[in-house]
């Protein structure tokens, strides 16, 4: 199937559903959503971005444009990272207790191609739900503090969105990248921080805390490393951007499972289709 017909399938069945919020909401409140699919969908050019930004998949104008998000100026991002540096205390002592190194999934099984020189034993997770929004029951079972906390947070996470233990090795670099979509922020919890540890985000360099979170956009260009000799280990979790409205998140979480098939098929917006091939994969990272 070439790309163009795919593009043509997946505009045809997201204009199928937007009909339906046609006739339920007015114009006003489906402005940047209407902007958002002709920037996607061929229909309108990308605006001109910041230095480093580059969305692989998805973009959605109108929200902030910087790489980090500072939670205290938004009410809903404030609420979901309170409710996590509360938890991190019995977060940390349940990883450890209940994780051990055979139980991480390396990074690499789910996109074996994105990182040329990491080996498998340098990035290990352990989802309780994976991209996609599947639930690992095992996991859950396991975890129940954790399990309990991602209950807490589904109001505030993105379609989709991830729940994770990552654990990067020590001595790992992973290198500059990209990620898909700029309606949701990657959080960072930080659980276990040895020295020398630190993530760069659109140039700013900032280090993790335990106990703490770091709130970013992950279309921006970022990286991590682990220049000590013990693992470092965060939690990550997937959330809504908080400047999208209401209506604009229900929209997008209707339309997002549809994208998502044809991604699968291989539909990219036509300012995406240069990238394919490069460092920027459409798979999500965070690390």
């Amino acid at each position: 199937m070439s790309l163009h017909s795919t593009s043509a399938r997946a505009l045809d069945a997201v204009s199928q559903l937007m009909e339906g919020f046609r006739h339920r909401y007015p114009p006003s409140e489906l402005a940047r959503l209407e902007e958002c699919l002709r920037i996607n969908f061929g229909g309108a050019p990308l605006p001109e971005l910041p230095t480093y930004q580059r969305p692989n998949l998805f973009f959605f104008p109108g929200l902030t444009r910087t790489p980090y998000v500072d939670p205290l100026e938004h009410v809903t991002l404030r609420e979901a990272v309170e409710k996590l540096e509360r938890a991190a205390p019995r977060l940390r002592e349940e990883y450890l207790k209940v994780v051990t190194p055979e139980d991480l999934r390396p990074y690499l099984d789910e996109h074996p191609d994105r990182f040329a020189h990491l080996r498998a034993q340098d990035w290990g997770t352990f989802y309780l739900q994976a991209k996609g929004g599947e639930r690992i029951a095992e996991s859950c079972v396991r975890s129940p503090q954790s399990a309990a906390l991602l209950d807490e947070l589904e109001p505030y996470m993105s379609p989709g969105g991830a729940f994770l233990f990552s654990v990067i090795a020590p001595g790992v670099s992973v290198p500059p990248h990209h990620d898909s979509a700029n309606f949701k922020l990657t959080c960072h919890l930080g659980l276990i921080i040895p020295p020398d540890c630190a993530i760069r985000v659109g140039g700013e360099t900032r280090v993790w805390e335990e106990g703490h979170c770091v709130v970013f956009d992950d279309t921006f260009q970022h990286e991590v490393w682990n220049r000590s000799d013990q693992p470092r280990v965060c939690l990550i979790v997937d959330l809504w951007h908080p400047l999208l409205t209401a209506v604009e998140r229900e929209v997008i979480a209707t339309l997002a499972p549809i994208v998502g098939e044809h991604v699968m098929q291989g539909f990219l917006p036509t300012w995406a289709v240069d990238s394919i091939g490069s460092s920027s994969s459409a798979a999500g990272g965070g690390a």
